[in-house]
């Protein structure tokens, strides 16, 4: 969706824009916070300071590199939380510079690698250079590797408590971080996290955004390699039309009826930007080997292709919570593509399920199988099928409404499922 691609855009932002006045800026991720500290089977509670502490270990460690200094002991880069309340009011880069130097007294040069006095000027400098600077930390995947365990709850959502009051505590201090939305949606029912409607941003790419997004790349393109032309001066807003036009044939026959090319595209791409880069750059590179326009036939011709890497994309990302994916994914093969409830039951016990028993079957996002009705929720959970509406327009997907599989409209038949257009080609399905 896009997410890691918004915090590169705001660590650009961040750097270069006088507005933001040269802030400094720690980029991390989850797994590399995770990897500083203990974190399984911990009380919530416990978790919310302890993730403060690490996101100070985190900038403290950022302020030694940027000294070419490693604060590899926990001595001094990690804070307690006596010490964080002590900071309460007060500028974060100033209270873990001051904590740091008055903790060398304590080391030995053997503790810290060069003597104390040399450390102490150093920390002095810095402090003196950035003092009044905001501190940015942007945190991409916290959710990484997530599964819906109570234990995995607790830690995410003691997270995001902990940033909340971290920043409201110490001043000059801004924290973004990203998650996946079926996380997010699995979050909604914990307490802790009931204040933060207003903090968080959905990222929902719509069909203009998506088309603005495929016609400045092509605008891009031409001005870096045909600056002198006059398609250089189209602007993407208005003349997105042509901007399409000089790369696509449009419009074209698709679903029984003359359409312009972008719903197509934007159909296979599933409102991914990641994914409709990759699909135009394989269909355009096909039409590059007859020296045409991209048509309906390119896209054709790279579609199995294309589903199979959209296929691997959502193994690596959900292969942690069920290690049968790909198995699961099979099941669909050369089926139908659209199903109810009940077929899809039927789907999962003969091509799957094959008379194993419940035990054989491995868990399911941190949860025991019990029926086939698991496997449904969890193919809709990773997206490859979603609710067909009546118009056949806009798809229903599991952040939009988690609790429809389960539903009772659902095990009465009255629900039905689609598999994604982008999977169907490399499933066989017609």
């Amino acid at each position: 969706m896009g997410k890691s691609t918004l915090l590169s855009k705001l660590d650009f932002d961040l750097s270069t824009k006088e507005e933001f006045g040269s802030p400094i800026v720690v980029r991390v991720t989850g797994n590399s916070l995770l990897g500083l500290g203990d974190f399984a089977d911990k009380d919530p509670a416990y978790l919310e300071n302890y993730w403060k502490r690490i996101i100070c270990k985190e900038i403290n460690i950022h302020i030694g590199n940027s000294l070419n200094f490693a604060f590899t002991s926990d001595e001094i880069s990690m804070v307690e939380i006596s010490e964080l309340e002590g900071m309460k009011s007060k500028n974060l880069i100033g209270g873990l510079i001051s904590r740091i130097k008055g903790k060398l007294p304590l080391l030995s040069a053997e503790t810290i690698g060069f003597q104390p006095e040399s450390l102490e000027r150093l920390l002095s400098s810095y402090l003196e250079k950035n003092s009044e600077k905001k501190v940015w930390v942007l945190v991409d995947d916290i959710d990484a590797k997530y599964i819906d365990t109570e234990d995995y709850q607790h830690r995410i959502s003691s997270f995001f408590s902990a940033i909340r009051g971290l920043c409201h505590d110490v001043k000059n201090l801004n924290i973004r971080a990203t998650v996946r939305s079926d996380v997010w949606t699995n979050l909604r029912h914990v307490e802790d996290l009931d204040k933060w409607d207003q903090y968080i941003i959905n990222i929902v790419w719509t069909k203009r955004q998506m088309r603005d997004m495929l016609a400045k790349k092509i605008l891009s393109y031409v001005k870096r390699k045909h600056p002198e032309s006059s398609e250089a001066k189209y602007i993407f807003d208005k003349d997105y039309n042509k901007l399409i036009a000089l790369i696509f044939l449009s419009p074209i026959r698709w679903s029984g009826k003359e359409r312009p090319v972008f719903d197509a595209i934007n159909a296979f791409s599933n409102h991914r930007p990641r994914s409709m880069g990759q699909l135009c750059r394989m269909a355009a590179n096909q039409a590059h080997k007859s020296r045409c326009k991209v048509s309906l036939k390119q896209f054709n011709e790279i579609l199995t292709k294309f589903g199979q890497n959209r296929r691997d994309d959502l193994i690596k990302e959900h292969i942690h919570q069920f290690r049968q994916l790909e198995n699961l994914i099979d099941s669909f093969r050369a089926g139908q593509k659209e199903y109810t409830c009940s077929d899809l039951e039927i789907i999962f016990d003969t091509k799957f399920i094959k008379g194993r028993e419940s035990c054989d079957i491995p868990d399911i996002d941190g949860k025991p199988y019990t029926a086939p009705i698991d496997l449904g929720h969890f193919m809709y959970k990773t997206g490859l099928i979603s609710k067909l509406p009546d118009s056949k327009q806009n798809f229903t997907f599991y952040s939009d409404d988690p609790d429809l599989f389960y539903s009772q409209e659902n095990k009465n038949n009255d629900v039905v499922w689609s598999v994604h257009p982008s999977y169907r080609n490399y499933l066989n399905i017609s």
